[in-house]
């Protein structure tokens, strides 16, 4: 297996973080708003509750999406089944 294709979850995650960070700075998206409301009341009103409530949103949904592509990923390497060397080519000997 080659690295690239070992790290591509790792680009998946990044770009689902990246993706539902900036997407939470806008729209307030549950579970990010619920942890500063229930655990972090403190940081409610504040000009870092929406920054903390983006990066929650961005590493639990990233996680989610980088298992669901995982797991799909794994699915489709099993269904096309193991992969068989190439045979020797045969020789002639003299």
């Amino acid at each position: 297996m080659i690295l690239g294709e070992k790290m591509i979850g790792a680009v998946v995650f990044v770009i689902a973080f990246v993706l539902f960070t900036v997407i939470s700075l806008v729209i307030n998206l549950p579970p990010g708003s619920w942890v500063v409301q229930e655990l972090i009341p403190d940081m409610q009103g504040t000009q870092y509750a929406d920054l903390v409530s983006g990066i929650i949103n961005g590493v639990i949904y990233g996680v989610i999406i980088w298992v669901v592509f995982s797991l799909a990923k794994m699915a489709l390497e099993r269904k096309k089944g193991p992969k068989q060397p190439a045979e020797p080519s045969p020789q002639t000997i003299t």
